[in-house]
């Protein structure tokens, strides 16, 4: 085995390792969502369907319901459109972190795979920022596979187990991807003025747009709190050793 194979290896591994945390969150989340596509008497194929092809969290769970009430084919591909518009600022801040080799196939792939909790774990982990080195197709591939897949399997596991998981605990498991997000991005939130004028501002305008707006205020908060972020400049905390 020459030099590159290996290194390409240990890049896929090591994604693979970082992506369990992930994994760990997306377990129970998709164990709801396919409990909930049964719960909503839709087949088998169509919850399992949603899980692979859709791929993002809450447009899941909204086109589900949608289904299950009849909602017109437009509608449903109209919300599920403006929801995921988050991944287009998602995918132009991600864009600059991958080697400047990867091609258009690769980078479809890595983008269909890129969540919320991928992004935050590929580009504000501890680790990442500590190796400053642009992203590998590689390690990408390890961090993105297991996540996916824990999908797949969570949700035919729901799906399977419908009948006999009480209802009363569907709130309960889907409140773990929430936990997830918090647990990823608030430590790197307190090293940055910058990311914490982005995360106020966002939120606060979300919560205070949602009435007014619907789904639409997530665009919204996202352009309010890029253009926060913006006005406050990017001072890092120091760290200062005292004398003991």
């Amino acid at each position: 085995m020459n030099e590159n194979s290996l290194s390409i290896i240990q890049q896929f591994k090591r994604g693979c390792v970082d992506s369990l945390p992930i994994v760990m969150g997306y377990i129970p989340a998709c164990l709801t969502f396919g409990l909930i596509g049964k719960a909503l008497n839709l087949g088998d194929l169509e919850v399992f369907m949603l899980s692979a092809v859709v791929y993002a969290g809450a447009s899941q769970f909204i086109g589900v319901k949608l289904l299950a009430a009849g909602t017109a084919a437009p509608i449903i591909l109209l919300l599920t459109f403006i929801i995921n518009l988050r991944y287009l600022f998602i995918s132009m801040s991600f864009s600059r972190k991958l080697r400047s080799n990867c091609s258009s196939f690769q980078k479809g792939i890595i983008g269909f795979g890129l969540t919320e909790e991928v992004y935050a774990v590929s580009t504000m982990s501890r680790k990442n920022i500590e190796r400053n080195k642009p992203l590998t197709v590689s390690y990408m591939a390890g961090l993105e596979l297991l996540p996916y897949t824990a999908s797949l399997l969570s949700t035919w596991s729901g799906i399977l187990l419908a009948e006999y998981i009480p209802g009363d605990l569907l709130p309960a498991l889907n409140t773990s991807l929430y936990s997830l997000l918090i647990v990823l991005i608030v430590p790197e939130l307190l090293k940055s003025r910058k990311s914490l004028a982005v995360f106020a501002a966002a939120s606060l305008s979300s919560w205070l747009l949602h009435p007014y707006l619907g789904t639409a205020a997530i665009i919204a908060a996202m352009l309010i709190g890029g253009w926060a972020g913006g006005r406050v400049p990017d001072k890092q905390k120091k760290v200062r050793s005292e004398a003991i």
